[in-house]
């Protein structure tokens, strides 16, 4: 981690030093264009200097378009690599979904009831949603938190989510 945390350090360090030549670049640009076609002379720039300064100002918005160009480069590469991640766990979730309920050995009621805690549903909308009532609802839950070892509707929802977030990290 620490790694990207420097490599994202240098790379902005390196954007800002390219934008920054580019700005120095364009700044002169334009002064010399603006000095020619206003007949304004605010200081003298020796013609040989003058040259030296062009050449420096071309290469560094040049160098500004080859780090551009870089940079877009790999952010495409990140995007396509992020959309093909986020297309497999879209594709499967449901089936890791169910293969955590087969590990955890809930029965189907008790797995509607696990999809609904997810959601973000209540017992009282849960209840509703099934057709039974609520204290049916808190005696599949409290059957569910047994079978799983966990105490809490956040810590099912947070159990799954990470697994399925270390899932991607792996596979990245």
């Amino acid at each position: 981690m620490t790694q990207i945390i420097r490599s994202r350090a240098s790379l902005i360090a390196l954007l800002c030093i390219v934008l920054g030549v580019q700005i120095l670049s364009t700044s002169f640009f334009l002064y010399t264009i603006l000095a020619d076609l206003l007949l304004l002379q605010w200081f003298v720039i020796p013609w040989g200097l003058q040259e030296v300064l062009e050449i420096v100002s071309a290469l560094g918005m040049l160098l500004g378009v080859v780090v551009s160009s870089a940079l877009l480069y790999l952010l495409a590469t990140r995007m396509s690599r992020l959309d093909g991640q986020m297309r497999a766990v879209a594709g499967e979730f449901q089936q890791f979904i169910e293969q955590q309920f087969d590990q955890w050995q809930l029965t189907p009621t008790e797995r509607h009831v696990a999809i609904f805690v997810m959601k973000g549903f209540s017992n009282a909308e849960i209840a509703r949603l099934r057709g039974t009532t609520e204290s049916t609802v808190k005696s599949q839950l409290t059957s569910i938190f047994r079978k799983t070892g966990l105490t809490s509707r956040q810590q099912l929802t947070t159990h799954l989510i990470e697994d399925i977030l270390d899932s991607i990290s792996l596979s990245a």
